[in-house]
């Protein structure tokens, strides 16, 4: 019983840990990890379904999902340099997490309407307005991030015409 407390302790300070170094991306990736395994299963059910299940495929399916997680990296490490020369230059930016939380949260998005495409494909009936909200909501998220890509673009030139006079 002994050892069973100690592995619970371990298990609740590493997520006390990425709790407080994750903060917000926490919820979103775990959701995101969720999302990544019902996809794969929807997928592997559809293939079989189809008489199409393959190892090369279902393979690469696995790599694409682990590449997720790149993406997701991408997105804080831009977050991360933004803070950091911010930080550098006098700026307080309030949030910690901005692109990382994006492309999560987009890559679960996409993850959603792969999953509502594979419930389709395996006659799942499904309210036809479900697949078009996530499709709607997935238009949002990108112009979020345009938004803010422009707003940053538009920042550097500023400071740039700015330094160059």
């Amino acid at each position: 019983m002994e050892k069973a407390n100690y592995i619970r302790a371990l298990i609740a300070s590493i997520g006390a840990f990425l709790s407080v170094k994750l903060g917000i991306l926490l919820p979103i990736l775990i959701m995101l990890t969720v999302v990544m395994v019902i996809d794969y299963s929807t997928g592997i059910l559809d293939a079989k379904n189809r008489g199409e299940i393959n190892s090369k495929t279902g393979m690469w399916g696995i790599v694409k999902k682990l590449l997720y997680g790149v993406a997701v990296a991408v997105g804080m490490i831009v977050d991360w340099t933004i803070l950091q020369v911010a930080s550098s230059l006098g700026f307080n930016i309030p949030v910690a997490t901005f692109f990382g939380l994006l492309v999560a949260v987009w890559l679960i998005i996409n993850e959603l309407i792969s999953i509502l495409e594979n419930l389709t494909r395996l006659e799942v009936p499904l309210p036809s307005f479900l697949l078009k909200v996530v499709q709607n909501f997935k238009i949002v998220v990108e112009k979020s991030g345009d938004t803010l890509a422009d707003t940053v673009d538009n920042n550097v030139k500023k400071e740039q015409s700015e330094s160059s006079l």
